[in-house]
């Protein structure tokens, strides 16, 4: 009778939700002061998942994304997630958790100059224009950089280090960069590079967004991130922590959309997966 008590346990014993887990966060550029929002996600996930699961950041200062989420899928790295922007590669190869880590915001892009060509930007007013007249840094590896080459953008590639380098030789015009980016990026970079500003005029938006992504072969590791970010979303801690978290809150301050022209770019990355998450999770500038 002891026997059959015990197989009854069993699928709750060995429910790989039911486990703890520990999670190691590559992190590019091992800046957690730019990536904090990011990181209060998946703190946030872990926290609404079952089982009681640890988390460590492992900063990744020496490689570029796509050597990093090479890495990532071969499972011979010294870390087991990794979050960076979407792509059909990468929810291929990867295991891909189907929500966007800020609502769409990585999607609104603005753009890192040097302040002398502000008038530049500002005298910018069609797509057409701006394709013509406004070379873009983008790194490489980067979903962004693609985009913008789909859309006709004269685009150079380098490193994210080697970009603010270029940016100050004046290789380009201006450095793409997601709004929940620029304005913590700006004050760092302003210490080093004191005639770099935020450009104050132009916005571009297309459909794009962060996604954590993990190795094939820990599928029970992204069951957990996804489960504890559909809770978050489903009791509204998810929005909250959107809502109060400083750097959103002091990044849409500082965004002033309604003073900015603002163009609509086509993202051709998009899959299926993506087209078809709930309309709700993703943020709509009033």
């Amino acid at each position: 009778m002891r026997f059959f008590q015990l197989l009854l346990l069993l699928p709750i014993i060995y429910s790989p939700l039911c486990e703890a887990y520990d999670f190691k966060l590559a992190l590019l550029h091992g800046d957690k002061d730019v990536f904090s929002y990011e990181l209060s996600v998946l703190r946030l996930a872990l926290a609404h998942a079952e089982g009681e699961h640890s988390l460590e950041v492992v900063p990744v200062l020496d490689a570029n994304q796509a050597r990093i989420l090479d890495t990532l899928k071969n499972g011979k790295g010294t870390f087991n997630i990794f979050f960076s922007g979407f792509s059909k590669e990468r929810e291929r190869q990867l295991l891909q958790v189907d929500f966007p880590l800020s609502r769409g915001l990585l999607g609104y892009r603005v753009f890192i100059i040097n302040k002398d060509n502000q008038n530049k930007m500002t005298a910018i007013t069609s797509l057409e224009e701006m394709k013509h007249n406004i070379s873009i840094g983008s790194g490489v590896g980067w979903p962004d950089t693609e985009i913008f080459k789909f859309n006709g953008f004269d685009v150079s590639e380098a490193s994210y280090v080697n970009l603010w380098r270029m940016l100050n030789a004046k290789r380009f015009i201006a450095f793409n960069r997601g709004v929940n980016e620029a304005f913590v990026e700006i004050e760092q970079q302003q210490q080093v590079y004191e005639n770099f500003v935020v450009d104050r005029s132009l916005m571009v938006i297309y459909p794009f967004d962060y996604f954590f992504y993990l190795s094939p072969r820990t599928p029970e590791l992204r069951d957990v991130v996804m489960e504890g970010l559909e809770n978050a979303f489903k009791s509204g801690a998810f929005v909250e922590n959107f809502n109060t978290h400083p750097q959103i809150k002091l990044m849409l301050k500082q965004l002033q959309p309604h003073k900015r022209t603002v163009f609509n770019l086509e993202n051709p990355l998009l899959s299926d997966r993506i087209k078809n998450i709930p309309k709700e999770i993703w943020y709509q500038i009033d």
